[in-house]
């Protein structure tokens, strides 16, 4: 037998890798996700979207030595199946040079570590002149006038860290391409990228985890985005469990978010939208603390309106990778058949404590510290709404009719009770065109300044009946600024 090597053609392979499917901000995550691995506390997201445009990432990483920074740039620089340190976030030893030419045509790496300072680039343009694997190596003297001009002081900086990596990408073609106005695109790309990395990282840039960074785009710091809302007083953390996997546990913990209107303008911007409650609702899975995959039920469930509320966090170790399918841009996952039985379990569970959420908005049948203007009622039947008769304003407004005009008010109140629009207001939530921002203050003054008149009710009965119903728990302060 025969044994031939046939090596691949280098500007082929390398175009070929360019459409994995990497999106910018996936991207720019493969190149974070390198520098937490390597140890960094601060990293440095630099760019300009004018000409000439790049970005540079900057940490205060380990480092590499000229030996160790060649490897990483050689395609395929770690073995799949190789025992890595938990707190290893990457994967194929591919990621720093696919996901930077997935966007750009010139990645370069300038590394410190023992005081060596040393740079090599991957240049598509050069790699086709040469018809190789032709790898450019920099002496400090080039970087030096090549980078430091081009990128002001960012050569100052990485010698200010003992040790630490800059990447930079140059030579944008794949992330604008056909763009009309590729400044704005760039901006546009930035402000996602931005969004994408706050949320995903949100382990990390909370100050009180156990390993906090300091992750910043041009000198501006990023926030953690915590997609359960953990901090709100009014989100249900329901009880943890353990799932073992060959001998690994998967920690589940779901979550129960607050209702709408319990959510603060700033609640809902660390959501996203109030798009983002219904889609992305589901199961979230982290991989060493970093979110790879989120808004999904993995088809142990559906989404709809009654379940948008849950989320469930799901905790895997780098080590069983291989089981849950993760790709190499660590942005799909797929479900192991062996723990979907008890998964689904605690989705159910989950799903059910979403739910009785929203059955509790004006169910009397739930005690509650609050009287609801509409109850909920339930028959063999059907189920419906109707007014609170029971509401002391209600009866005294009554009594304050003649007979006639009682039976006429009851009548309104009949066809009221009879004309609630059910499947409006299901269409508006099935499309979270919902108004529990609204500000009703004016109202609720008008409504306390034309209630101040019912017979039998002296002013202090009058609000004290007031504070019992649920509208005026969000105006309080409008309650009490009447008396």
């Amino acid at each position: 037998m025969n044994v031939q090597v046939v090596e691949p053609r280098a500007d082929i392979l390398v175009e070929s890798t360019r459409s994995i499917g990497y999106t910018f901000e996936s991207a720019l995550a493969d190149i974070i996700d390198n520098s937490i691995g390597n140890g960094a506390t601060h990293i440095d997201v630099r760019f300009s979207s004018i000409k000439p445009r790049y970005i540079a990432i900057l940490d205060d990483g380990c480092g590499m030595t000229p030996d160790e920074l060649i490897i990483a740039m050689r395609y395929g620089s770690k073995n799949v199946n190789d025992q890595r340190a938990e707190s290893d976030l990457g994967r194929f030893g591919l990621g720093l040079k696919t996901a930077s030419l997935s966007q750009c045509r010139k990645l370069t790496v300038i590394s410190k570590k023992n005081d060596t300072i040393s740079a090599a680039s991957w240049d598509l343009d050069f790699i086709i002149e040469q018809q190789g694997w032709s790898l450019k190596v920099y002496d400090y003297d080039e970087m030096v006038n090549q980078y430091n001009k081009a990128i002001p002081g960012i050569l100052d900086e990485l010698n200010v860290y003992e040790s630490g990596t800059i990447v930079i990408w140059e030579d944008f073609d794949k992330m604008l391409e056909g763009a009309s106005e590729p400044d704005t695109l760039f901006d546009e790309k930035i402000s996602i990228a931005r969004s994408h990395l706050e949320l995903i990282y949100h382990n990390f840039l909370d100050k009180t985890s156990k390993s906090p960074i300091e992750l910043r785009f041009n000198y501006l710091p990023l926030a953690a985005k915590d997609p359960f809302l953990t901090k709100h007083p009014g989100t249900q953390p329901l009880s943890e469990e353990y799932i073992d996997l060959e001998g690994h546990n998967i920690r589940v913990k779901p979550y129960i978010l607050p209702y709408l209107n319990k959510l603060s303008p700033s609640d809902i911007e660390l959501l996203g939208t109030l798009d983002d409650l219904r889609n992305k609702q589901g199961i979230y899975v982290y991989r060493n603390n970093r979110l790879i995959i989120w808004g999904t039920w993995f088809r142990l469930d559906t989404k709809n309106e009654l379940n948008k509320l849950a989320r469930i966090r799901v905790d895997i170790p780098n080590s069983l990778d291989h089981i849950w399918d993760i790709d190499i841009k660590k942005s799909t996952a797929s479900l192991p058949n062996s723990i979907k039985q008890n998964l689904k379990f605690i989705v159910k569970r989950a799903i059910g404590s979403s739910e009785r959420v929203y059955t509790h908005q004006g169910n009397k049948l739930i005690n509650d510290e609050y009287d609801h203007v509409w109850e909920l009622r339930k028959t063999k039947e059907e189920t419906f709404f109707e007014i609170n008769k029971e509401l002391l304003i209600y009866k005294a407004f009554l009594e304050s009719l003649s007979a006639e005009q009682a039976k006429q008010f009851k009548a309104l109140i009949k066809l009221m009770e009879a004309t609630v629009p059910f499947k409006a207001a299901y269409t508006l939530l099935a499309k979270n065109e919902e108004t529990f921002d609204k500000d009703y203050s004016d109202e609720a003054k008008n409504i306390i300044a034309n209630l101040s008149g019912l017979p039998g009710i002296d002013s202090e009965k009058l609000y004290e009946e007031l504070n019992k119903i649920d509208f005026f728990a969000k105006y309080s302060k409008v309650l009490n600024l009447g008396r």
